[in-house]
């Protein structure tokens, strides 16, 4: 389904809850808030909201210039407490290195179709990996911007990162990015390459991440 985006200071703004939520319960009680904005946000929430200026320190209500999209922040709040209440109760094991880590925070956001915040998680192991890892985590970020121009309705930069996406993972061993089974993502990936490239009807909903336990530490 294609969606109009939000302006970036409230997607932004969205994302950094979203990510923060998969750890942090004051994050948690803001997106809360956010699903029925209105009323003296939680003592827990305040500093969050402030800090990422949708409402005023005190404030009972978003910014009048987050006010008309109310409905798709409300939408989008809910979508990042599923991803959270999914994060805690698989409850990862604890992982070897921080890109692991990372790859399980990811999974969640992805499952909720959170494909920026995805983006967000994963470029900032992709800054400091090498190697097979480096073009792995690539990899993974340029498909999860392309289902996010999917959802935008930009086909043509959809079409482009899904090819250049695949093409990494291709190049790369199986295991590149413990505990992501990169083959079942290429798999997974496949009608939906096919079918964005020949710009015909997509499938109905973007795979899963298939994650394995065994890739972290117990």
């Amino acid at each position: 389904m294609v969606t109009r985006g939000l302006p970036l200071p409230l997607r932004n703004a969205l994302a950094a809850l979203a990510i923060a939520a998969l750890d942090d319960d004051a994050a948690v009680a803001a997106l809360e808030w956010l699903t029925h904005p209105g009323g003296e946000p939680p003592a827990s929430a305040q500093e969050w909201l402030a800090r990422l200026h949708l409402v005023e320190r005190g404030g009972t209500a978003l910014l009048d210039v987050h006010a008309p999209h109310a409905p798709a922040a409300a939408a989008h709040a809910a979508r990042a407490l599923r991803a959270a209440g999914a994060h805690r109760a698989a409850a990862p094991p604890r992982a070897a290195d921080p890109t692991t880590g990372a790859v399980w925070r990811a999974a969640a956001l992805w499952q909720e179709r959170l494909f920026f915040e995805v983006h967000e998680v994963l470029e900032a192991e992709w800054k400091t990996a090498v190697g097979e890892m480096r073009q792995a985590l690539q990899g993974v970020i340029q498909i999860a911007v392309a289902y996010h121009h999917l959802a935008h309705g930009n086909l043509r930069g959809a079409r482009t990162l899904m090819t250049e996406g695949r093409a990494r993972l291709e190049g790369v061993a199986s295991s590149a990015l413990p505990p992501l089974d990169l083959r079942a993502l290429l798999a997974a990936t496949a009608p939906w390459a096919a079918a964005i490239g020949a710009g015909g009807p997509l499938p109905l909903d973007a795979p899963a991440l298939v994650l394995e336990r065994h890739a972290a530490l117990p």
